[in-house]
């Protein structure tokens, strides 16, 4: 049976709404499920997709997306091997012909298991930094997917994930901002105390209990008292 490939796509008609749709996710896992969600519908049927992100300590943190693309990442991210691990390290990378491919044995025996030929994984990469990566697998003979394609959905995948990352970012930022105001104006009133005085108790008192000051101060806004001596 022949496999018809999908017709090319338009590329500029698909991605500035698809782009759109990223930037405006409510947050980190959101924006990486509308990325996938838009690319399965480009891909050819035989490709699946996968987006794996790099956290605390730049490790890759689990696959999202669909499998066998998830199973693929997964294992490459344990054994440290294979185009992903490029890929997270700032250099696009794969392989026409998984099971053929010298540079990793290891991998091709699990592709093989899972029927897997082609592999295209690419830097999320903005600059500010590599944030993850995504991997495009083919099964079978099916056709591989358009690499001008995936590269252009890469870059603004990974502007749309670094906006939506540092807007949470930011939203936290001020909610801790307002909430280590509220307990410093508990501890001023209740302590008769100045607001740089204030702002030292909760300090103190996070580094006594090694808790974050946000916490502290969250503590501090709901019994209204400071956790420990208070020291002027």
């Amino acid at each position: 049976m022949t496999t018809v490939p999908r017709p090319r796509t338009d590329l500029g008609g698909w991605l500035l709404p698809a782009a759109r749709r990223w930037h405006a996710a409510e947050d980190t896992a959101a924006a990486v499920r509308a990325v996938l969600t838009d690319l399965a519908t480009v891909l050819p049927a035989s490709a699946s997709a996968s987006v794996t992100l790099l956290g605390t300590g730049r490790r890759p943190g689990a696959p999202a997306g669909a499998r066998p693309a998830t199973d693929l990442d997964a294992v490459q991210v344990r054994r440290t091997e294979g185009p992903l691990t490029a890929a997270l390290a700032g250099t696009p990378s794969g392989s026409a012909d998984l099971l053929r491919d010298a540079r990793w044995p290891a991998l091709a025996v699990v592709a093989d298991g899972l029927d897997v030929r082609a592999a295209t994984c690419l830097p999320l990469e903005t600059a500010r930094g590599v944030l993850g990566a995504l991997s495009v697998y083919v099964t079978g003979s099916g056709p591989c997917a358009d690499r001008a394609l995936l590269t252009a959905a890469a870059g603004h995948a990974a502007l749309a994930i670094d906006a939506v990352r540092r807007t949470a970012h930011l939203a936290v930022a001020l909610e801790s901002r307002d909430v280590i105001g509220q307990a410093k104006g508990v501890l001023m009133e209740r302590y008769r105390v100045t607001a740089d005085t204030a702002f030292g108790i909760l300090v103190r008192a996070s580094q006594d209990t090694h808790r974050k000051v946000r916490e502290v101060a969250e503590l501090v806004t709901e019994t209204g008292v400071a956790p420990g001596p208070v020291v002027p």
